[in-house]
């Protein structure tokens, strides 16, 4: 077979062979799967249940021939959601199609028995594009989920429109707290510790315990390093590692042995950064915040089949990316301004209990 751009883009076999290869090689670490799992919708508006039944109502003891009393089932807030539409083409520039029509006419001159080697380099060569794109739509939904966890919204616009027209607005029914400077503050001292174990003790009741806490590492040392009581309460714990509070080599390890200790949770610290379209690096969880998570299973990322599979555009083939990739769908074509490689997907972040997350909003006491 006489291979050319047009079959090696078009051939289902070799697409597949690209795409299993990108997936088996494993792609850059994908942060919202630390907290939602893929789950299909059939439909792009769907319910969306506000909470879980988590406390509940202890039963009745009844005498024996007694009537069960009737109670009412604990109720859960519903709202709902809508996919969002995913999708960008990439164009390939004319370089790189050089360089990979040379590997293509070493192919076509290759003996059969060298072939396979040839196109195994082939195969490598182009293993990146499809990388960068099946992880488009991952690393955009790490901005969306990121921003969820940290803010309790989420919102992008789309920048080809002048107006700045809102694609996906999303506020989540968080509990939001703001501390006071009052209320940390004594005598010009930071007593930030002191101030989450009695707000921790108030929100037990209703929220019952939390696991971790999750913050950047600027919020990490200026509220938990910073803290008056943390030095004092870190020599006590760890008196082995009391040079580190010295030095500032801290880690949140350190940090979560001081605070397991005096009955708050584990603190887990956010440095992540995803690069946007401008060349940008955004990072994805906002300073000033600290959330509390009774656990990492917080939903589902929701997937709808794309429009395109039901519907391609004429001459154009849809690939699958996976079979746990939320019904990504990758293409290539052409047109008279060059070959470009696209993806389409449908997806949505689903917090499944926002009502029982709860939020410190401390860009006032840090101001």
């Amino acid at each position: 077979m006489l291979l050319t751009i047009q079959t090696l883009f078009n051939d289902a076999n070799v697409v597949q062979a690209i795409i299993d290869r990108v997936l088996q090689r494993g792609l850059d670490k994908i942060y919202w799967q630390q907290y939602l799992k893929f789950r299909r919708t059939t439909t792009r508006v769907f319910k969306d249940y506000l909470g879980t039944v988590t406390g509940v109502v202890a039963g009745s003891i009844n005498s024996r021939y007694g009537e069960k009393p009737i109670r009412e089932r604990k109720s859960l807030g519903s709202g709902y959601g809508e996919i969002a539409y995913l999708g960008d083409a990439y164009q390939i520039d004319v370089e790189r199609l050089s360089e990979l029509q040379d590997l293509i006419d070493k192919y076509n001159e290759a003996k059969t028995a060298d072939q396979v080697a040839v196109m195994n380099e082939i195969v490598q060569f182009i293993t990146d594009d499809y990388r960068q794109v099946i992880l488009a739509p991952h690393k955009r939904m790490d901005i969306v989920v990121g921003s969820l966890l940290m803010t309790g919204s989420a919102t992008v616009k789309n920048k080809d429109n002048a107006d700045g027209i809102e694609l996906l607005d999303i506020d989540l029914p968080f509990h939001f707290i703001t501390p006071t400077t009052a209320q940390v503050y004594d005598d010009s001292k930071q007593y930030f510790i002191s101030y989450l174990q009695k707000k921790l003790a108030d929100l037990q009741p209703q929220f019952g315990k939390f696991e971790k806490m999750i913050m950047s590492r600027g919020t990490f040392i200026k509220n938990i390093v910073g803290s008056v009581e943390f030095g004092e309460t870190f020599k006590m714990i760890l008196p082995s590692q009391q040079f580190s509070i010295a030095t500032g080599l801290i880690t949140s390890k350190m940090a979560s042995d001081v605070l397991n200790g005096v009955g708050l949770p584990s603190i887990e610290i956010k440095e992540d950064y995803v690069e946007e379209q401008d060349g940008t690096n955004k990072q994805i969880y906002a300073d000033n915040r600290i959330t509390l998570l009774r656990s990492d299973d917080l939903g589902w990322m929701r997937h709808h089949t794309p429009y395109e599979a039901t519907d391609p555009v004429e001459g154009r083939t849809y690939r699958p990316v996976g079979n746990d990739n939320g019904q990504m769908l990758i293409s290539n074509y052409r047109d008279k301004n060059g070959r470009y490689m696209e993806y389409t997907a449908e997806w949505i972040p689903q917090i499944a209990a926002p009502n029982k997350i709860v939020n410190l909003n401390l860009e006032t006491l840090n101001a």
